[in-house]
């Protein structure tokens, strides 16, 4: 794909669901959205891919501007022979789903954006998240992944994120590719542009997320037309894999409705 090597992971499942595309936060790999991938149901099919400098995607020589990784996305799809889907975007990721649901607004029925903002004109996180945030070290460092766990919020080490840290550990990014992820959101904003994202969204939001603070999502549930926001109490910035047997029934519910 354009020179790089992007890893793909398809679960196939019914041909009369809607697919659903899978956009991980900064850093994360395809293995990370377990348990809560098992948990969105067997007929959706699930597509998930590594970005470049992540997982097992192949490294870049130069930072990859949010656009640019919108589009890799789209061909992904094209890829797996996906004409249209549904999105779920966690942290970072949903950035990267508003942004392929602006550009590519034919090939999205439907958006799940989770635990993220607007871009580098958001409300910004505590400043010791927002020193989290910019480090990679907790995808390598089980102590600094334990420590971040309280500076994002939440903090709760639940069985449903066991096999999500185990993911985290067995595929961190390269030090280069962490940097150009955070480069790519420090350099992009949606703000201007919410109104115009017509496809019907849902906003899920952590009460205690320190890292994307829970008036974000308030903005955004008022700019994007339509919009419905669930908060989750007591949710911090992970909450999406803490709580994965108690949230996927939210976001399933939403996915299947019709239109």
């Amino acid at each position: 794909m354009w020179g790089l090597d992007v890893h793909v992971s398809v679960r196939a499942g019914h041909p009369g669901t809607t697919p659903l595309l899978l956009l991980m936060g900064i850093g994360g790999n395809t293995g990370m959205w377990e348990p809560l991938r098992g948990l969105l149901g067997r007929d959706r099919t699930t597509i998930a891919f590594d970005v470049p400098g992540t997982g097992r995607s192949s490294p870049t020589a130069v930072p990859l501007p949010l656009p640019v990784v919108g589009r890799i996305a789209t061909r992904v799809l094209d890829h797996v022979s996906v004409g249209r889907a549904d999105l779920l975007g966690v942290s970072w990721g949903g950035l990267l789903a508003q942004q392929v649901a602006l550009v590519s607004r034919a090939r999205v029925r439907r958006s799940v954006l989770a635990n993220t903002n607007f871009g580098v004109t958001s409300i910004p996180p505590t400043p010791s998240a927002l020193r989290t945030l910019l480090s990679g070290r907790r995808y390598r460092d089980p102590a600094s992944f334990a420590e971040a766990l309280v500076q994002l919020g939440g903090g709760t080490a639940t069985d449903d994120l066991r096999a999500h840290v185990e993911a985290r550990f067995a595929h961190p990014p390269t030090r280069r590719g962490y940097l150009y992820q955070a480069l790519a959101s420090v350099t992009w904003t949606s703000l201007h542009a919410l109104p115009l994202l017509r496809t019907p969204t849902l906003l899920l939001a952590g009460e205690h997320d320190q890292a994307i603070p829970l008036a974000n999502a308030r903005i955004m549930r008022r700019l994007i037309p339509g919009a419905e926001l669930t908060v989750v109490p007591g949710g911090g910035h992970l909450m999406l894999f803490e709580r994965a047997a108690d949230l996927a029934p939210v976001i399933t519910g939403f996915l299947d409705r019709d239109g």
